[in-house]
């Protein structure tokens, strides 16, 4: 068995400040003076042992009679801004015991416990990059896994310290401070039931040295059509050979280029720039018009470059970010006419941001600093669109410069670092938000919140906000595009038709408030145990909501009956889906989750708080090498073998439980209110009541399992106006699951060549169980338009993936 100790090593005087860990052999690393080095010449004597904390806190040594080189610490590296506790960390070992590759993967490993239920949408969280801001999630996306000393997940008013508003998570994401790695990967994904097929490659190659780094990453993927006919669905009358010329999902091939350069410029200024190139294509089949058949093609193309300059003056930081991106879509429908003439579509989309944040105390009070952040930033962006239909053409140009200005306050009041106030600690926080726009009113936004800890195992934040919002320019302007032979229910009529939906942009559109009220409280009982409970409740009530209808219900066409078009029989021909502002909504949502990691086994002695002991009669296995890294190599079947397989173990378990408790829509003044968790519908699936979301995984021995499984429960749709309208959508229960071994750290304790190494090989089975969603009307069958395969394509799918680093 062999164990790579990842650390930095900072003499001062008899003691020193760092990180260790144990990773994978293979992995580049943190470096700094050899280990070895540094015990040698310790003047703490390390007679039977030497001590290293892996959490570069002030450690408490454990029980012994031996005599110890302890690592002290202070504020760790790469640490966010304020006094906000995170609600959850992942060391380099728990994140080993995942299976993923990169941040990216890692991010959606962890979804439910970065889920914020403040937001406008499912937005991803705010990632920062030890503790800074990044231009771009492209930046650390491809960042390995190997890389990553911790992650930290912290709550949403953490985002107000570094400009961004209190909607989102927030991940920071610390790297170690010296990695190299050059990697490759290939994976093949086929569902059971066959019929499509889709592959990738990858490649990525990163230097990370302190603050410099330099990273270059390439992806390839392409899958084939899965058309109706491949999953047997069933068509309506006198259209049984539809399905030969419809399209579930699209061929599709993509390719995405990524580079990453970062500096340390001066002592306390460093750089980073960032590029991304992506292109898309993708081809569907739309029908039949008449007896030709309908294809689309759409290409897709995005640019970004963007950088990030770093800085500190005194106790105080600011940060100074750049992007430009550009997007272009082509869209080509042929032919979009009975009379053959083609369709197409196509849209530029250009931004140029530029922000300044700063950061740090104001003055002191007597619970501590007032500590302000302060963001101001510009915001250029065109927006231009263009619509050929035959020998009809339409264009629109918009453009929208924006300035804005930010600042947060976080006041201590009661308690201080050293030392609690008799009811624990207390801070406060206010917000103010402005952001002046050419083509439309200037937006605000307030908030103020409280931060109280009673006792250091329990946290509470209390927030209320009210947020003005500005619908986007492609919601405004995007072009009209026709798709033909969308299949619909008709829920007032009971039939399903082929008819023709409309999307695009509605220049009428007008902005939204919001106001949230979010009290959250976390909960680690345990001091030496990775156990929390959280516990989010959150009311918000829009006004002006924006959104589009792509359903027909008597409801919807009540209130906008200009977007529905019907024959003279009453037979439906046409939605205009384009978006809308409803009168208002609201809903309260109750989130409680458990979360538990710990080490398979009993803590071994001496590696209690992540620290592990070094049997001083084997430092002398500790091999330094070329790239500053070293790699100890424990004796087989010795006593610190076999702790450090137990210590490098883990065993996790994640549970969330999302309970709706109200979701009300009101259309339009005068009409009456839609009760989404009871019949009122806006969207295909419904709304659910409860949803709860499961995690677990193991991982020992270079063997690691993941399971995840989701619960929706019952709910019904339609017939708002009528109980007889109403289609009944049943539980829906969906697994995934993932092995995987690391074949680095052996199989079973089993050492393996030496070839092998650095090798990792994945099996991932999405929807194990084969469950699909289920939708039937009051006579017990399945609308056409609600078949399993329309609202769940693939079923159970099968990825085999090996991974190599070179």
């Amino acid at each position: 068995m062999a164990a790579l100790l990842t650390g930095s090593w900072t003499s001062e005087a008899s003691a020193g400040t760092g990180h260790v860990d144990v990773a994978s052999p293979r992995s580049s690393v943190l470096a700094a003076a050899s280990q070895k080095q540094a015990i040698e010449k310790s003047k703490v004597p390390t007679e039977k042992g030497a001590q290293v904390n892996a959490t570069a806190q002030p450690v408490r040594a454990a029980p012994s009679t031996q005599d110890d080189l302890v690592v002290t610490g202070h504020r760790q590296r790469g640490s966010v801004v304020g006094n906000i506790r995170p609600e959850r960390t992942f060391r380099s070992a728990d994140i080993r015991a995942f299976g993923v590759d990169n941040v990216e993967a890692l991010l959606g490993a962890v979804a439910s416990q970065t889920a914020s239920n403040r937001g406008r949408g499912d937005d991803a969280p705010v990632t920062l990059l030890n503790g800074r801001r990044v231009a771009n999630f492209s930046e650390i996306a491809r960042i390995p896994a190997e890389a990553i000393e911790r992650m930290e997940i912290l709550p949403e008013e953490v985002a107000l310290k570094y400009g961004y508003r209190a909607d989102q998570k927030v991940v920071n994401i610390v790297t170690l401070e010296r990695y190299r790695s050059l990697i490759a990967r290939a994976a093949l994904s086929v569902p059971t039931r066959g019929d499509r097929s889709e592959g990738q490659a990858d490649a990525d190659f990163l230097i990370i040295r302190g603050d410099s780094r330099v990273g270059l990453g390439a992806t390839y993927g392409r899958s084939s059509r899965l058309l109706e006919r491949d999953r047997g669905v069933r068509q309506a009358p006198g259209m049984s050979d539809a399905g030969r010329f419809r399209t579930l999902l699209p061929s599709t091939e993509r390719l995405s280029l990524n580079g990453v350069v970062g500096s340390q410029m001066t002592k306390d200024v460093s750089a980073t720039v960032n590029g991304r190139y992506e292109e898309n294509r993708s081809t569907s089949l739309l029908g039949l018009s008449g007896s030709t058949p309908l294809k689309r093609k759409d290409d897709r193309s995005t640019f970004h470059l963007g950088t990030t300059v770093n800085g500190a003056v005194g106790a105080w930081r600011w940060n100074v970010l750049a992007n430009y991106d550009r997007a272009a879509n082509d869209t080509l429908t042929l032919p979009a006419l009975p009379s053959g003439e083609h369709q197409e579509t196509r849209s530029t989309d250009t931004a140029g941001t530029a922000d300044l944040v700063l950061s740090g105390p104001v003055t002191s009070l007597a619970a501590g600093p007032l500590f302000a952040s302060v963001r101001a930033g510009v915001r250029l962006r065109d927006y231009e669109a263009h619509s050929h239909t035959g020998s009809s053409a339409t264009s629109t140009a918009l453009d929208r410069n924006e300035a804005g200005l930010q600042l947060n306050l976080d006041a201590p009041l009661l308690g201080t670092a050293a030392q609690s106030s008799p009811i624990g600690r207390l801070g406060a926080n206010a917000n103010v938000a402005v952001s002046a726009l050419s083509d439309t009113s200037a937006v605000w936004t307030f908030g103020t919140g409280l931060n109280w800890s009673p006792i250091r195992a329990i946290g509470i934040i209390v927030s209320a906000t009210s947020e003005q919002g500005a619908a986007t320019l492609e919601q405004l302007g995007a072009p009209a595009l026709f798709t033909p032979n969308v299949r619909t229910f008709d829920i007032g009529r009971g039939e399903v038709v082929d008819i023709t939906q409309v999307t695009g942009g509605n220049p009428l559109l007008r902005n939204d408030e919001r106001h949230v009220l979010r009290i959250g409280t976390i909960v680690r009982p345990l001091s030496r145990t990775d156990l929390t409970f959280s516990f989010d409740y959150v009311d918000a009530h829009i006004d002006r909501p924006i959104s589009e209808f792509p359903v027909v219900t008597p409801a919807l066409e009540a209130a906008f009956p200009d977007r529905f078009t019907r024959a003279p029989d009453g037979r439906l021909q046409r939605i205009d889906a384009r978006p809308v502002n409803f009168a208002s909504s609201q809903q309260r949502q109750l989130r409680s989750g458990i979360n538990l990691t710990k080490p398979l086994g009993k803590t071994p002695p001496g590696m209690e708080d992540g620290m592990i002991r070094i049997p001083a009669d084997q430092t002398a296995q500790m091999t330094r090498n070329p790239n500053g890294t070293f790699t100890f190599t424990p004796q087989p079947g010795s006593a610190f073998a076999r702790n450090l397989s137990t210590a490098s173990s883990r065993l996790f378990i994640s549970l969330y439980h999302n309970w709706t408790l109200k979701d009300v829509a009101l259309l339009r003044p005068g009409l009456p209110a839609l009760d989404l968790l009871d019949g009122g519908q806006l969207d295909l699936a419904g709304r659910r009541r409860h949803e709860i979301e499961l995690q677990a995984g193991a991982y020992k021995h270079g063997l690691g399992a993941r399971l995840s499984a989701k619960w929706q429960s019952a709910t019904q749709i339609g017939g708002a106006t009528s109980q007889a309208d109403r289609l009944s959508v049943a539980d829906l229960t969906t697994v995934d699951l993932n092995l995987f071994a690391n074949l680095t750290d052996g199989i079973g304790g089993i050492q393996l060549p030496r070839w092998l190494r650095g090798t990792r090989l994945s099996l991932d089975v999405k929807n194990f169980l084969d469950t699909h969603p289920v939708v039937r009307d009051r006579s017990g069958d399945t609308p056409l338009s609600y078949q399993s395969a329309y609202l769940d394509p693939l079923g159970r799918s099968v990825t085999f993936s090996l991974r190599r680093s070179l």
